[in-house]
């Protein structure tokens, strides 16, 4: 018995050995390991940082550089890469015309005469944010669920079926339900918020809430062993095993940490994994217009080296820019970080005659954002599978 449990370890360290050296990354270990499993670091971070000030202040620049840079992403790589440019002109119904209809139904919405629809401004505001946090809830899912599958890809081209409906079950239940979960319980949820759901009874608050959180924490650990244990049967590689680990933390922390504090983990790890790949994906493309325009030499591998960097930048310095004009739809008034940077900028807008509109800008980039990522990240269609993997696995 003990010498079959040492071959098994020994064959489990051999194999995670293989899988760091291999190509089974995205683009590198130390690439992927800081954006997308920022969801391991950024835990182990909020645990050592104690300070409520430092985390706001390490959140807020978040915000500034993340936020409105990871919800264009997506427009980026289908507007501005030279691999998309063929789906854009094949498939322009899904990147011009219900685009293009989802931004003007929103608008619809909004400023429709209230004889026709017979709802407050700020009654279908609500209605509107509903559907944000619905859909905003399938978006976080669907992210982790495409990543574990792109890790799976890249370490093992056969997969089994019962994999990939374990990932769904995983990140939709575990990734989706189970944090939904845990803000009920904490009292936090959007849906208690606007009174959508009752609070929980007040009368077993102090004993049956802490009971149901370290419930659920030790449902959320269970899953998370299971799938680790089965990622190492299906030779899954140290990636995806890293990735499941990752949501497992994350959603420990929903039951576990403030809810603010996961909240600022939640975000923050799908901010930065949306920014990981598209500033890959468009580093990629640079890269081989670059190779298609000039000869290589001998400098050019330094060149290459900065294209996913140039991307980044473009991307958060436009996100610094932005966010002011965002955080009107997104945050409450005395909540906004960019209140404290231009005071005067925020109140002017929150008083304006813009307002309503900027509202509308704010939730129609939000739902455009979610189309725009299933249609950029669409790898049951040829044609999209085709024009990621070119600059998915270029490097």
């Amino acid at each position: 018995m003990e010498a079959t449990s040492s071959r098994r370890f020994i064959q489990f360290f051999l194999s995670v050995t293989v899988g760091v050296k291999a190509n089974c990354w995205i683009r590198s270990p130390a690439w992927d390991i800081f954006w997308l499993h920022s969801g391991i670091w950024l835990t182990f971070l909020l645990l050592l940082v104690n300070s409520t000030q430092i985390q706001e202040m390490f959140y807020a620049i978040g915000v500034f550089l993340f936020w409105i840079s990871h919800r264009f992403s997506s427009f980026y790589l289908a507007w501005g890469t030279r691999a998309y440019q063929p789906l854009r002109i094949n498939q322009q119904n899904r990147f011009v015309i219900l685009p293009l209809l989802l931004g003007f139904g929103v608008f619809a919405v909004l400023f429709i005469p209230e004889a026709l629809l017979p709802f407050t401004i700020p009654e279908r505001i609500i209605g509107l944010l509903l559907l944000d946090f619905v859909w905003g809830a399938h978006h976080f899912a669907a992210q982790h669920y495409g990543i574990l599958r792109l890790y799976h890809h890249r370490w093992n081209h056969e997969s089994a079926s019962s994999v990939k409906k374990q990932d769904r079950l995983y990140c939709w239940g575990v990734g989706g339900a189970l944090v939904i979960i845990a803000e009920l319980l904490h009292g936090t949820s959007y849906l208690q918020e606007k009174q959508i759901l009752p609070m929980f009874p007040t009368d077993w608050g102090l004993e049956g809430i802490p009971l149901l959180l370290r419930l659920g924490t030790l449902l959320v650990v269970g899953i998370t062993i299971f799938m680790i244990r089965n990622a190492l049967r299906h030779d899954s590689g140290l990636p995806r095993i890293l990735y499941i680990l990752g949501i497992g933390l994350m959603v420990v922390a929903a039951f576990q940490l403030d809810p603010f504090q996961f909240l600022m983990l939640w975000t923050l790890q799908h901010w930065m994994a949306a920014l990981g790949l598209a500033a890959h994906m468009g580093g990629n493309d640079l890269r081989q217009n670059t190779k298609m325009e000039t000869c290589i030499t001998e400098n050019s591998s330094g060149n290459l080296f900065w294209k996913p960097w140039l991307v980044l930048i473009i991307l958060c310095a436009f996100s610094v820019v932005m966010t002011p004009f965002f955080e009107i739809e997104a945050v409450s008034a005395g909540r906004r970080y960019s209140e404290q940077v231009w005071p005067a900028l925020m109140e002017w807008l929150q008083i304006s005659e813009w307002y309503t509109f900027l509202v509308g800008i704010g939730l129609a980039s939000g739902f455009l954002h979610y189309w725009m990522d299933r249609v950029v990240y669409r790898f049951s269609d040829p044609e999209t599978r085709n024009s990621a993997r070119q600059l998915l696995f270029a490097h």
